[in-house]
Formats: C-alpha cells, sequence, structure tokens
C-alpha cells in the first residue's frame, strides 16, 4: 500500500483528463493524468538525491499546487513529510529540522531566503533546498536546487513504494506545554483510513465537486481537505492564505462547492458577503465545514442562513490524523461537534484515568485508526499520552450517550493553557521561552484573553530586567520578527515580580491573571 496510490494514482487511470488541482492564483489547472506525472517526476528527483525509505524531508511552503506535488512525492518514495507552517521564523525553524533531521527542504523562495539561508550552518542534516517560486539564495547556491528544474528533467514514471500500514508518512510538529513542540509521526495506514473516511462519510463529495479551505496545507486540516478531494476524485481550489474576499471570489469564478475552514474564517467570510453580495455568485456553494475551535450556536445558525448550505462540525487533532467526532449532514446539531465517527470510540475520564458516567465532564479520550504511531524520539510523551491505543486530548468535554462508539460529544474546556487564536493553537510556555529570550526581558507570562473576532489572543505580563526600558509595541515587533505572527501578543502589560499573583511556592497563578483579564472584558462589553 501507499497513500499516494490511493490518492492519485488511481484516478489517474480512472479519470485521467478530469481536473484534479486548480490553481487559485493563475488558473493553471492540472488533470489527475499531469498531477500524477509531475508527482513521478519528482519522486524521481528525490530518488535521484539519495532519498530513500523513512528519510525526513521538510515542506515550508503556502498553499500552493507544488505543495501536493511534493507531498505525495515523499509518499511515493517512501519517505517522511516534514511540514510546518510558513509563518514560522528562525529560532523555530532550526529547531524543527533538527529535531527531525530533515535532509531536503522544498520552500518557497522568500521565506527561506529570509529565515532558512541565513541559519543553514547550524542545519547539519539539511543537504539540499528545492527553492519553489524562484530561486533562494540568488540562483548562485550549489545546494539549492529549482523545483521546476528538477520536474522538466526527471522522467514520468515511478512505481510507488509499497509500504506497510505502519510506516512513516507525516511528521506533523504541535506546540507542548513543556515549550518545544512536539513531533507527532502519523502512518500511510492512519492518514488513509481518515482521507476515505473524510471523504466517504464526513464530507458528501464527487468527481463533480469544487473544494476550497482557507487552513493551510501544513496542518493536519489537509487530511480533511486536500486527501479527501483527491481520494473521491474532485478538484481542489487553491488558496495560498486565507482572505475572505478571495475565498468568495474563487468561489464565484470557479463554481466552489464546498468550504472548510475555522470559525473564525466562517465570520470573515459572512461579513464580506453581507457587505458586498451582489459582487459574488456562490449558486454553486452547497456544503460547509468547520472544526479548530468550538463553533458558536449563533454562528453555526448565521453560515447556514447566510450561504444556504448545509454544515457539519468535526472534533480532531494532530494526534488523530483530522476527524474523531462529527455531526451528520443535513442533521447539524449546535453546540455540539458530533457523534463518534466510523471506526471511532471516545470516552471521559477522571485524573486517576477512570471512565466517567454520561454527563459527567472529564477529560476525553479517543481511540480509532488516526490514531499517531508516536511522538518522534519521546517514548515519555508517547507512553504517557497513548495508552492500549487511546490517546488523552487535554480537552475537557462530556458525552450523552453510554456507547463508545456512539456517543454525542461536547467540549467545554482545555485541560492545559493552550489557547487558540483564530483556529491556531497557541501555547504560552513556547511563547514565553521565546519572548525571555529578549535581551531586555527578565520573565514573559503569556495567557489567553477574551477577543470579540479571534475567540482568544495572546497577552504577554513582561518583568524587564533591571535598569532596563521598553514599549509596548518594540516587545510586538521584536516577537513578530522571531516568531510566527500568530504567536506574538497582541497585548503587552509590564509588570513586577512582586506584583504577579503566585502560589505559596512562587509559581505564577495564570488562572488568576486570566480571572483578572476576563472581569476586564466584560466591564468593557457591558459599557458599550
Amino acid at each position: 500500500m501507499n497513500l499516494s496510490q490511493e490518492c492519485i494514482e488511481k484516478n489517474a487511470r480512472r479519470i485521467p483528463t478530469r481536473p484534479a488541482i486548480i490553481d487559485g492564483h493563475s488558473g493553471v489547472i492540472y488533470t489527475y493524468a499531469e498531477l500524477n506525472e509531475k508527482v513521478n517526476s519528482m519522486a524521481n528527483a528525490l530518488r535521484s538525491l539519495g532519498i530513500d525509505k523513512g528519510d525526513r524531508v521538510a515542506l515550508y511552503m503556502r498553499n500552493v499546487p507544488e505543495f501536493i506535488v511534493a507531498f505525495l512525492a515523499i509518499a511515493k518514495v517512501g519517505a517522511i513529510s516534514v511540514p510546518f507552517n510558513i509563518m514560522l521564523k528562525k529560532m523555530e525553524i532550526e529547531y524543527i529540522l533538527n529535531h527531525s533531521q530533515a535532509r531536503i527542504l522544498f520552500g518557497m523562495t522568500e521565506e527561506t531566503d529570509q529565515n532558512v539561508m541565513p541559519i543553514w550552518d547550524n542545519l547539519p542534516s539539511l543537504e539540499k533546498i528545492i527553492s519553489v517560486h524562484g530561486v533562494a539564495g540568488g540562483g548562485t547556491h550549489p545546494k539549492v536546487l529549482e523545483y521546476e528544474n528538477l520536474i522538466s528533467s526527471n522522467g514520468t514514471e515511478f512505481a510507488a513504494m509499497d509500504m506497510d500500514e505502519n510506516d512513516g508518512l507525516c511528521l506533523l510538529y504541535t506546540s507542548g506545554t513543556t515549550g518545544k513542540p512536539k513531533g507527532a509521526l502519523s502512518t500511510h495506514g492512519s492518514w488513509l483510513a481518515q482521507a476515505s473516511m473524510n471523504a466517504s462519510h464526513v464530507v458528501p463529495m464527487t468527481e463533480e465537486d469544487r473544494i476550497l479551505t482557507g487552513a493551510p496545507y501544513f496542518h493536519v486540516y489537509v487530511v480533511f481537505t486536500v486527501l479527501p478531494t483527491l481520494y473521491a476524485g474532485a478538484a481542489v481550489v487553491t488558496l495560498q492564505r486565507f482572505f475572505p474576499k478571495q475565498t468568495l471570489e474563487l468561489i464565484t469564478k470557479y463554481q466552489g462547492t464546498h468550504f472548510m475552514g475555522t470559525p473564525t474564517m466562517w465570520a470573515y467570510l459572512i461579513e464580506e458577503y453581507l457587505k458586498n453580495s451582489q459582487q459574488y455568485d456562490i449558486s454553486s456553494f452547497w456544503f460547509g465545514q468547520c472544526a479548530g475551535s468550538l463553533l458558536p450556536s449563533d454562528l453555526a445558525k448565521q453560515i447556514q442562513e447566510v450561504f444556504g448550505i448545509g454544515l457539519v462540525e468535526c472534533y480532531g487533532s494532530t494526534e488523530t490524523s483530522s476527524t474523531v467526532t462529527h455531526t451528520r449532514f443535513n442533521h447539524f446539531i449546535p453546540g455540539t461537534p458530533g457523534w463518534a465517527a466510523p471506526g471511532w470510540k471516545i470516552k471521559i475520564v477522571d485524573d486517576d484515568g477512570k471512565e466517567l458516567p454520561e454527563g459527567e465532564i472529564g477529560e476525553l479520550c479517543c481511540k480509532g485508526p488516526g490514531i499517531i504511531k508516536e511522538y518522534w524520539n519521546d517514548p515519555e510523551m508517547t507512553a504517557n499520552k497513548i495508552r492500549d491505543g487511546w490517546w488523552k486530548s487535554g480537552d475537557l468535554g462530556y458525552v450523552r450517550g453510554k456507547d463508545h462508539a456512539d456517543s454525542l460529544l461536547f467540549i467545554v474546556d482545555r485541560k492545559d493553557d493552550m489557547l487558540v487564536c483564530g483556529g491556531y493553537n497557541i501555547y504560552p510556555s513556547e511563547v514565553e521561552s521565546y519572548l525571555s529570550q529578549h535581551p531586555k526581558v527578565l520573565q514573559a507570562i503569556v495567557i489567553g484573553v477574551p477577543d470579540r473576532v479571534k475567540g482568544e489572543i495572546p497577552k504577554a505580563f513582561i518583568v524587564l530586567s533591571p535598569g532596563q526600558t521598553a514599549g509596548e509595541e518594540e516587545i510586538i515587533q521584536w516577537a513578530k520578527g522571531n516568531m510566527a505572527a500568530y504567536k506574538a501578543p497582541r497585548q503587552v502589560e509590564f509588570t513586577t515580580i512582586d506584583e504577579l499573583p503566585k502560589t505559596a511556592t512562587g509559581k505564577i497563578l495564570k488562572r488568576e491573571l486570566k480571572r483578572l483579564e476576563v472581569e476586564k472584558f466584560n466591564r468593557l462589553r457591558e459599557a458599550v
């Protein structure tokens, strides 16, 4: 077996002239036959560069067709993809590339020049860069190869390596509460099982449909968007970066049928459409999916009323390879991400791991075909988070129903300090670790505070080193230059160690800081 066989090769034979990808930026259409040939050419290129089964190849790209080609080619040769956020900066990239020991990186030229070329000397395992949309390094670096040259100079026939279902496919880095990101290793079997389930059960789609998403391909959301689309023989319309106006323009231009995104994306789409509905023709649009954070009931109702579409809400994570639960199409229930998906089981446990009865709040645990194989080079984390096939989510919730495979899930809160800002998961301890490297900062405490649009935004409480002075904007701009912009604090408050609330042992009471911020937010909201 091989994921690429199921998601591209079969349809290249079955429906070779149907569109597989429509480049939303250029308008170029790739048929299934053409896409398969490009994937084969890149697979031959990777093999010529010495890439073999189990090697890691990093992907540092936007939502472009080249991402899909590279990912499928890496799968064909039996290597492991390491996609990471295009918004990451030098320190974050250095950690991921060194931890994964990636040998090759596919990178967008502009971002690669800014954030990878300057640190290459610190990346001992990185042998080559394949530059996309231009040539990084000014075109003179001997270890930088041009994507298009590799496509054109390699053959279009390649037999996908036969893989075991437990062989590694993709290594996604998810930030951890201890600071550094953790590499979650999925397999050919887990992603294929999830892609086929999403295409056949969760999302109704056929060869006639055209699917858009605002979610990045470097995220596990790709198992819900791109892979099921190719598996079903539908067409992916690429959107390099989510903007509501561009999304609605692409739906209009290419008769888009599906959109999948976070609650924040849907809120922006509604706002744009209500302001400028006369500019768009959404008559082809009939399906919507939402995940990434809790979908407010009022927003769900708005989505269905404004666009006149059917809606599905899902719960899933990196560690579950997307969907664990989902509402059923045309049977939407506001306030819940639905029932367990086929092949999945859910249960709620207390702090000792004892299962709780129906209706009681505890930690959600999930078991099913998409559970990751392991956390990369971290057996302790693997053993702690995955026990007897059950993954501990860290989310608090409860269920209605007594059957693990047929219960309705309700999410209440998150067990740890993670915050979700516009659909992006942000772990405060990671942001704190970067802020603490600012030359003027003695200590940094980060929490999530309420925001009307994003749901939550990161706020930093900064203790400056003795004799130092700094302004809020200085800290924010430094943060944006040294970490992904979505992680950077939107608000900064300068304080002293004495002023911070603490336990008897000196631990900062983040819950008290958050309580004060929520009270402040509520007072301001009531005053409006």
